[in-house]
């Protein structure tokens, strides 16, 4: 008679194979069996099974080269993934249906109730209810939901850091994940929007592929996400990747997590503007900084060069200690593309870097746009071990959300 430790153990062997197929593919793409097999170690048998329990799933799917050569790929689910983007000033609700390919936008400020309402948790629940009920009026119930916030996730509570809270201060000691779950009864992931864009960016962009990655996603805020071995690195404490708080110049401005010269105070959207000499129309934003200096306006391209050479100081410093193969530049400031990362490269610190030998590679980030809401969709698909290889046009358009109604069950 087989002992219980025994079977347990067994079923252990077999959930870390599957996740080790899964993972080859999400990292690699379409591959085929013998592929897999020599890159896992498993033997061809097993992996045959595997992928037969996960085609019978709907986890994964042939992709045929020719009538006799078929390359094993990841498949999207039939039904219905929400994703929830909460920022300072709204929330940001995403359905991605599968069953009729279609993506529903729902945005807080768009809605006459929420207009000029904080978001908290209940306001963000009640977005899910919306989008849930359109699901589920197409036959495609949600099976997972994925909660991204503008802020650090302490990871031994599951709130939001204490000295950042005050951005989003009805979120205060909320234990975000246990708060959904316990509201929606299906798997939920939460994390930070850094991290969560990292992850886009690994599954889909600039560090396919790599086995350390960093992300770095420059706009109103910095943040950063680590991917390590296909998932993201929090730490001990959760707070690895605050890339933006990061002290690089000791009596810079103040930031608002209580030190002076953090990355965030030199190199985000409100340092650029201030940094710009007076001008007679002056700039409102760091896309019309980018764009005036993509037409060639002198001084927008200096501010952002030397964005760029703020960045290379910090970012040195990091590749000292994690020593990522990649790092990728995203957000809004990755559109400024040449001019921000010739300033990175041209950083005394990277120069520096570079005559000790090879290393790090800096890349543009390739997912411009949605990146935060993109890389929490992969991270429930491998919460629920589905997944997709590539993403569809549809996934980036966004559609009217039509009959989204108020919910009646909001907690």
């Amino acid at each position: 008679m087989t002992a219980p430790s025994s079977k347990r153990s067994a079923r252990a062997d077999r959930s870390g194979n599957v996740q080790e197929v899964l993972n080859f593919l999400r990292a690699t793409g379409p591959s085929s069996q013998a592929t897999i097999s020599r890159a896992t170690g498993l033997s061809r048998a097993t992996v045959n099974h595997i992928v037969q329990a996960l085609r019978d799933q709907g986890a994964v799917q042939y992709e045929w080269k020719n009538k006799r050569e078929a390359l094993v790929c990841l498949a999207s689910t039939k039904e219905s993934i929400v994703t929830v983007t909460v920022t300072e000033s709204a929330v940001h609700a995403i359905l991605f249906d599968f069953s009729v390919q279609e993506r529903t936008d729902l945005l807080s400020t768009h809605l006459p109730e929420y207009h000029d309402a904080a978001p908290t948790p209940s306001m963000a629940l009640d977005l899910i209810h919306r989008l849930a009920s359109i699901a589920r009026q197409r036959g495609a119930p949600l099976v997972g939901a994925a909660i991204a916030i503008m802020g650090p996730i302490d990871r031994t509570t599951g709130a939001i850091a204490p000295w950042a809270w005050q951005r989003l201060p009805h979120w205060k000691q909320v234990e975000i994940q246990k708060y959904f779950v316990k509201n929606l009864r299906i798997p939920v992931i939460v994390d930070n929007d850094a991290n969560l864009a990292a992850l886009a960016e690994w599954s889909w962009g600039a560090g396919r592929g790599c086995s350390d990655f960093l992300n770095i996603t420059c706009a109103q805020g910095i943040g950063g996400g680590f991917v390590i071995n296909g998932a993201i690195y929090h730490g001990g404490t959760g707070l690895a990747g605050e890339i933006g708080h990061m002290v690089i110049e000791d009596a810079g401005d103040l930031c608002f997590c209580g030190s002076r010269g953090c990355l965030t105070s030199l190199a985000t959207e409100r340092a650029i503007l201030n940094a710009l000499p007076h001008q007679t129309v002056p700039k409102r934003s760091l896309e019309e900084v980018i764009h005036s200096a993509q037409h060639g306006d002198a001084a927008c391209q200096r501010v952002l060069s030397e964005t760029g050479l703020r960045l290379g100081k910090a970012l040195a410093t990091v590749v000292r200690v994690m020593g990522p193969r990649v790092i990728a530049i995203g957000g809004v400031l990755g559109h400024a593309g040449d001019i921000v990362m010739g300033g990175l490269r041209a950083s005394s610190e990277i120069i520096n870097l570079k005559a000790v030998g090879a290393g790090t590679e800096f890349r543009v980030a390739e997912i411009a746009d949605n990146a935060t809401e993109l890389g929490a969709l992969a991270a429930i698909f491998k919460e629920i071990d589905m997944g997709i290889n590539s993403l569809s046009p549809w996934m980036l358009r966004p559609a009217d959300p039509g009959v989204a109604e108020p919910s009646r069950t909001v907690a």
